[in-house]
């Protein structure tokens, strides 16, 4: 017999505006292994289809009337493109989803036609919520999903969607099943993916490390992986040298957790990058970090740095303790007046209502926050407390249990707007369930 034939999708909604990186990143480690794979991205094919109104709909975040009805909405408005695209899905052997909360019901009725339609089609899923899924059934998901789908992937992808393909793991469910090391892992090429499709044809998400330092206690980003590791300097330049050269990609967006997790690697990459390209235009998610010297925020600058989200998430010295954030508001504000110093752009986060957080800890949050609006250019995202799955709190204290926090979160915002800070109307709130 022949290596069977592979595809990876996602299904809609899901933000539409550049390539998949955790399917780029697939289809390349199974070509590596001799395994001829294509990449089928579903949500950009019919985001691209769907007029302004819909489009506006799919951006927004959390917005559960979609969720639940945008199969019915995509095949009244293009049933034969959707036909179309489902003939495409059954010519291969195995069909590998990635899962977020977003696209989630929708990816399990698309599961329940194809299978209705070739019964020994393999399905196989990953993505970040099978391990939500995982974590929230303590390991064993539901009878509806399970009896669905042949394969679940919780964690990493690459090893255990190689191991099943080649027959050498045969349980149902891989659970964090990691490579030992990325730094031979190859890059997304996107072989068949056409970049003219997505909106920011000229960008690209990238990602040099996986897992996390930190151990903050509400996220959930930090249960997507076991432990820390980084791919080579060297592959990253090759990566964004070739998709420069053979893609025409001019902005880069990192995907990394935290981009100053390790803050020497973080200094040899910049460093890379201008000897080789003397800038590119690139943005990343970073910790506060009181031991991270201004030589390297001044290099992230001349690399071409434009742009950083920052993680504070509280004024509060106790709050951020309960947190374990792992620095306080003075490092914070040293922190700050290091970014504004060396002329690098950010946004801060920030959550309201966290668990334990009393109104004075609020106020002194909201105060922190109004008093150094000189050393911060922007709020990035305000949210109230959302519990995940596979964290250590106690679901009761999710902000759909506790009003306080929502008021909080509209205190804050009206305090921010009344000071004239910059913020991104997109990320306020954008974690609150929406069109129940």
């Amino acid at each position: 017999m022949g290596l069977p034939k592979v595809v990876l999708a996602i299904i809609f909604p899901f933000w539409p505006k550049m390539p998949p990186l955790g399917l780029g990143f697939l289809q390349s480690y199974l070509e590596s292994k001799g395994i001829s794979t294509d990449i089928i991205d579903i949500n950009n094919i019919f985001y691209n289809l769907s007029d302004e109104n819909l489009k506006k709909e799919w951006l927004i975040s959390c917005n559960l009337f979609l969720e639940k009805n945008i199969t019915s909405i995509i095949k009244e408005s293009f049933y034969k493109e959707y036909t179309s695209v489902r003939e495409r899905i059954l010519e291969y052997d195995i069909v590998g989803f990635s899962c977020f909360k977003s696209n989630f019901i929708a990816t399990i009725n698309f599961i329940k036609e194809i299978k209705g339609k070739k019964k020994n089609l393999i399905v196989v899923l990953g993505g970040p919520e099978i391990s939500r899924q995982f974590f929230k059934t303590k390991g064993k998901f539901t009878k509806e999903i399970f009896d669905l789908v042949d394969f679940f992937v919780v964690g990493e992808g690459e090893l255990p969607l190689y191991q099943f393909i080649e027959g050498s793991y045969r349980e149902g469910v891989a659970t964090f099943i990691q490579l030992d090391t990325l730094k031979n892992l190859p890059f997304p090429y996107y072989r068949g993916v056409n970049f003219n499709n997505y909106p920011r044809k000229d960008t690209l998400p990238i990602q040099f490390s996986r897992g996390c330092i930190r151990n903050c206690s509400f996220c959930s980003e930090r249960l997507l992986y076991r432990g820390f590791r980084l791919r080579s300097v060297e592959s990253v330049i090759e990566e964004i040298r070739y998709h420069k050269v053979n893609n025409a990609t001019n902005y880069f967006v990192f995907f990394d957790s935290l981009i100053n997790a390790d803050l020497n690697y973080l200094e040899k990459l910049c460093e890379k990058i201008m000897d080789n390209f003397e800038a590119i235009s690139w943005e990343g998610q970073m910790a506060i970090r009181k031991d991270m010297d201004i030589g390297i925020l001044e290099k992230m600058k001349r690399s071409g740095c434009y742009n950083l989200f920052v993680g504070l998430e509280s004024g509060c010295d106790r709050t951020l303790k309960n947190m374990r954030k792992g620095f306080s508001t003075k490092d914070a504000v040293d922190f700050f007046e290091k970014l504004n110093k060396v002329g690098l752009n950010f946004g801060v986060s920030l959550i309201v209502g966290y668990p334990g957080e009393s109104k004075e800890d609020f106020y002194e949050s909201l105060r922190f926050v109004v008093s150094h609006r000189e050393i911060i250019p922007k709020i990035e995202q305000i949210n109230p407390f959302v519990y995940y799955e596979g964290t250590d709190i106690d679901v009761s204290t999710d902000y759909k249990f506790n009003r306080t926090s929502l008021e909080r979160m509209e205190i804050f915002i009206n305090e921010i707007k009344k000071y004239h800070f910059k913020y991104t109307k997109a990320f306020i709130g954008n974690l609150i369930e929406k069109n129940n």
